[in-house]
């Protein structure tokens, strides 16, 4: 077998932090349609989750597409980092990844779960329940194939270690995936709708409002859910100095700190404030700021899933 490319090449990681961004941008969907908007209580409220409602399925859908284009970018990835970059795509070698090995099964499972949230996501745009639930099961299915496939299926408890960094997942999308699609969609949609300054304004400090309890359980689930994690992973704190897993995992901490030191900044200043005037521009900067530090996130994660931990 070939060694020229493995899973911590910088394509490979590319790859999984594309599967991250695409996984988090769906359960933020989700969250934004199913909680943000449910807690609403502005100026137009039914009005605006029509208009949300309507735009929501296209940004699904591209999440979708991207997510398949990744996770078949995924398999000629995983091929050429166990048969090498000089052995081509064959039946048989396809048939050992696919077929024969625990990886194959679980990219079955991931490729099912993103094609279904392409099909459905245009029928979204009717507002069934019907659809959204099974659009709602396919993003899960999706999210768990992940740690289905890393470190967490090695663990000495699989199931525990899979179903918690599936809730840490969870966490990551109902914060950063919720808080990217009230920034680019759920906030141009309320300034868009007809009305006066004054009722823009009103909109969109009650989404805001509507997210910040949202963001604060989220943001705590994915704290919860990572320390114990890493704790695990670590089994202490001189491997956070001591390994490469840990060097990397202190990295991955800073970017979050940035991230959650401006959420509790737009939590704390942005928020009492958003009825005044250039409020708005505070709250796109920080914001940007925020998804901005939470995308690090996301590739330092990427680069730690191929990291070996430390040795208990």
């Amino acid at each position: 077998m070939g060694t020229e490319f493995g899973v911590e090449s910088p394509a490979f990681v590319a790859i999984r932090a594309v599967l991250s961004l695409c996984t988090i941008g769906l359960l933020g969907s989700l969250a934004l349609r199913w909680v943000v908007l449910a807690r609403y209580v502005g100026p137009d409220a039914a009005q605006l989750r029509t208009t949300v409602a309507e735009r929501l399925p296209r940004w699904i859908d591209g999440f979708g597409l991207v997510a398949v284009a990744a996770t078949l970018a995924r398999l000629v990835a995983q091929h050429a980092a166990v048969f090498g970059t000089q052995e081509a795509l064959s039946r048989d070698t396809l048939a050992t990844l696919l077929f024969r090995s625990n990886w194959g099964r679980t990219w079955w499972l991931a490729v099912t779960a993103t094609i279904v949230v392409t099909w459905v996501a245009p029928r979204l745009r009717r507002a069934t329940s019907a659809g959204w639930l099974i659009a709602a099961v396919a993003i899960l299915l999706f999210a768990a194939s992940q740690p289905l496939s890393g470190h967490p299926a090695a663990a000495q408890m699989p199931n525990l270690a899979v179903a918690l960094q599936l809730l840490h997942v969870i966490g990551a999308g109902g914060w950063v995936g919720s808080l990217a699609m009230l920034t680019l969609l759920a906030i141009p949609a309320a300034r868009h709708i007809a009305g006066d300054s004054t009722d823009s304004a009103a909109r969109v400090a009650g989404l805001v409002r509507a997210f910040s309890p949202t963001a604060l359980v989220f943001s705590a689930l994915l704290g919860l859910t990572g320390l114990y994690t890493a704790w695990e992973n670590l089994g202490g704190i001189a491997p956070l100095w001591q390994s490469t897993y840990g060097r990397t995992l202190v990295i991955k901490l800073g970017f979050l700190s940035i991230a959650a030191a401006t959420g509790a900044y737009n939590w704390r200043r942005v928020l009492p404030v958003l009825d005044q005037p250039h409020a708005g521009v505070r709250l796109r900067r920080s914001s940007l700021i925020e998804l901005g530090a939470a995308v690090l996130v996301i590739v330092a994660t990427a680069v730690l899933v191929a990291t070996p931990m430390p040795d208990g």
